[in-house]
């Protein structure tokens, strides 16, 4: 049986996705709160989230990653 990151990585490009980066996008209430997930590379992951902290953004990384879960945008920016 195919683990998820196999199953993501038959979707994308290799190397699988092992993370799961989850970003916060505060609102001006707090119903108003925006989250996005994306599936990512160790090394993605660790980009990402090194410049998303410093703009201000709330991520959090976990190896929680799903089929469904979208690559990260941009990726080649990030590793």
């Amino acid at each position: 049986m195919e683990s998820t990151a196999q199953l993501i990585a038959g979707r994308y490009d290799t190397p699988a996705p092992t993370r799961r980066i989850t970003v916060y996008f505060d609102g001006s209430t707090p119903g108003d709160t925006l989250v996005l997930e994306y599936a990512a590379t160790d090394a993605e992951a660790w980009e990402f989230t090194s410049a998303a902290v410093q703009a201000g953004l709330t991520v959090t990384v976990d190896g929680k990653i799903r089929p469904e879960l979208r690559r990260l945008p941009c990726r080649s920016l990030w590793a």
